[in-house]
């Protein structure tokens, strides 16, 4: 099925970190049922090596913050070598900018040349791509950012995968949770995300899933997508438009006229 094929997503499948999660996918969001192993595996191959030294301008707070396996960035820095904890699993690479107030959770890869700004929240399972922005007030969970991706202000990214060379305005949030009955609530109970895609029920094996955004994809400011969004390359959304979950073909512009 043409949807399947994420060609119609990514020009050029990633290589790297995510060739193997990208690698005999079934599904587009396959990768990011792959993530969470990957990233353990990343870090079992480097052993014990790379571990930090003492004199970091980071710090662990040994009665909060280390309990919950972050580090909050407490000066700001341009990073002129790789900084690794083996322990935590977090590798930021050199070149990055880390501004103070921003904080990285344990099981985060981040690449050269971004920009992690104060204020932003790595909540991990998240791997960054070079040249990439998370900025101010800015939360990303178990989230795959392919390269130079841009996310500056007030956004919001769970279990998703953005592709290469896409903006989210300010204010985005790609919400990865569907509504869930009282007793379903009451359980404690996170049902399946499905879908019906040419009268057949897929099962995505995921209970929360936010949205695969294709390269070159544009997201206007204060946007919202809703959990499985299938947005192909070099689409449009417009400002304050809620997307409804659906597969949106390459090249779409998401506008009120044209919203499902």
């Amino acid at each position: 099925m043409p949807w399947k094929d994420l060609s119609n997503y990514f020009e050029t499948i990633p290589t790297g970190f995510l060739q193997n999660l990208f690698k005999d996918s079934e599904y587009p969001w396959s990768p990011i049922k792959k993530l969470s192993a990957g990233i353990e595996s990343f870090f079992e191959g480097l052993g014990s090596q790379g571990n930090l030294p003492a004199d970091r301008k980071v710090f662990r707070n040994s009665e909060g913050i280390l309990k919950e396996g972050a580090y909050f960035i407490q000066e700001s820095e341009i990073l002129k070598e790789d900084f690794i904890d083996t322990e935590l699993k977090i590798l930021i690479k050199s070149g990055t900018l880390l501004e103070s107030g921003a904080t990285i959770k344990n099981h985060s890869i981040i690449e050269s040349n971004c920009e992690i700004r104060q204020g932003a929240y790595i909540r991990g399972f998240v791997y960054i791509g070079e040249q990439s922005v998370v900025g101010h007030t800015t939360e990303i969970k178990n989230s795959i950012f392919s390269k130079h991706v841009e996310a500056g202000h007030f956004a919001y990214i769970g279990d998703t995968i953005i592709g290469s060379y896409v903006n989210l305005g300010a204010g985005t949030k790609i919400s990865n949770l569907e509504f869930r009955t009282l007793k379903a609530k009451q359980n404690n109970h996170f049902p399946e995300i499905n879908v019906l895609i040419d009268n057949q029920k897929i099962q995505t094996g995921l209970s929360k899933f936010g949205a695969i955004i294709g390269d070159g994809c544009e997201i206007g400011c204060n946007a919202v997508l809703c959990p499985f969004v299938l947005l192909q390359q070099k689409s449009w959304v417009m400002p304050n438009i809620c997307v409804l979950k659906g597969i949106y073909k390459k090249g779409t512009l998401l506008r009120e006229s044209s919203r499902k």
